[in-house]
């Protein structure tokens, strides 16, 4: 599953206190999403790795 396709799933819930929980095939590998937060956002000048605020769509998964 890609992050995009999560992102569909997560917003398709019809209730959106829903909490998913996803593991990955190694049992400590887990992630907790409770729900997520539309922002605008920019690659960071310092290191386009990561993000900052600004002017295009993204999500944040909570």
């Amino acid at each position: 599953m890609t992050v995009k396709e999560l992102i569909v799933r997560l917003q398709a819930l019809p209730n959106q206190d829903a909490l998913a929980i996803i593991a990955s095939g190694n049992a400590n590998e887990w992630l907790v999403a409770t729900g997520i937060v539309e922002r605008g956002i920019s690659p960071s000048p310092a290191n386009p790795d990561f993000v900052v605020p600004g002017k295009d769509p993204g999500v944040e998964i909570i």
